[in-house]
């Protein structure tokens, strides 16, 4: 922790919410994104509000007490690189729920590989961008995209434990996931019908 963080509580907070907001907008307008029509840029820009959105309220702060994964207080562990890859997951997960609950005026079966296609080449672009010398994590598992929302919950959680070196507790784990999936889906079919 620099001097700055111990001096400033909330610094380390407030920094990590505006590199949240600068993934997201790298994603929104990187990886191919300028290549999509209309309709599929619409789509992305959906997944990527949404994967932003899910993202500060794991790791910032929430607007339900449940939303929470107990990573808040491990933030610091959170550099860019792993801020890229759990925006990627993130959006994975969307995707999954896009998959499963559909969102008018699109065909699931036609836009999910596009998709998915777009956040690994913006996981690509931006671990290129950050110098690093490897690969971005793939998927938590490689039949993702045929998971159901709790799988894919489930699969995000151990990812996000196991790429930031924590104690996974496998009862907290199974209360954690199931609030989760119970709320992003409803936030998932708001966005949906509004």
């Amino acid at each position: 922790m620099g001097i700055a963080d111990w001096a400033l509580p909330g610094r380390r907070r407030r920094n990590l919410a505006l590199s949240i907001d600068g993934v997201a907008e790298a994603a929104r307008s990187g990886a191919g994104a300028a290549e999509l029509d209309e309709r599929r840029a619409r789509l992305w820009g959906l997944l990527c509000e949404s994967s932003r959105e899910t993202l500060r309220q794991l790791l910032i702060k929430s607007d339900d007490r449940r939303m929470d994964w107990g990573v808040r207080s491990h933030i610091r562990r959170i550099d860019d690189a792993r801020l890229v890859v759990l925006f990627r997951w993130a959006l994975l997960y969307q995707i999954v729920l896009f998959k499963n609950r559909g969102l008018e005026g699109y065909d699931a079966a036609e836009e999910v590989g596009a998709m998915s296609e777009l956040a690994r080449r913006f996981a690509v672009e931006e671990f290129e961008r950050l110098g690093m010398g490897a690969e971005p994590p793939g998927p938590w598992h490689e039949d993702w995209e045929r998971q159901v929302g709790l799988e894919a919950a489930m699969g995000f959680y151990d990812s996000l434990y196991a790429l930031l070196g924590l104690h996974n507790d496998p009862m907290a784990r199974i209360e954690r996931v199931s609030h989760f999936t119970t709320l992003t889906e409803r936030a998932y079919d708001r966005m949906k019908n509004g």
